[in-house]
């Protein structure tokens, strides 16, 4: 009889374990580091000199959305009408115009409107640590609350 309580333990902790590792397993989704074609302006009256710097430009802020702006609101989030302060790039390479306010408010149109594409996002499968947290932390309320409940304290 004691023996089959210390097998009934550790098929207790086995399970608990296995779920929790269920939990904890799901997809991460993550911008792609390559520039999506929809990104860019292509505008064929362009000069080639013109759609060069504005590649260059585009790819600036793509990278920001990929460094910056994907750990902020991440993916299926709405992102804001207003353009973010992080949402920025740096002159000294692009020049003075790369960060007019008028060149971000169109980048962060652009991005706003390939936000929602599946095309741009990456789907990887990992360990996500919230879930973890968050199944400790209920569980540890649903003791408390059984705890309680046995006890009859407050």
């Amino acid at each position: 009889m004691l023996v089959n309580r210390k097998y009934d333990k550790a098929t207790i902790l086995i399970i608990a374990a296995g779920l929790l590792a269920y939990a904890s397993f799901q997809p991460k989704f993550r911008l792609r580091t390559a520039l999506p074609r929809e990104f860019i302006d292509e505008s064929s009256s362009w000069p080639a000199e013109k759609r060069v710097s504005e590649e260059k430009v585009a790819r600036a802020y793509w990278n920001c959305a990929v460094t910056q702006i994907q750990w902020k609101y991440g993916y299926g989030h709405r992102l804001p009408q207003d353009v973010p302060p992080e949402f920025a790039v740096s002159t000294e390479e692009l020049g003075p115009t790369a960060d007019d306010p008028a060149t971000r408010a169109r980048f962060w149109r652009k991005l706003r409107q390939v936000w929602y594409l599946p095309s741009i996002w990456e789907k990887d499968y990992g360990w996500v640590l919230p879930p973890i947290t968050n199944s400790l932390r209920s569980g540890g309320e649903w003791l408390q609350h059984q705890i309680q409940r046995i006890t009859g304290s407050p």
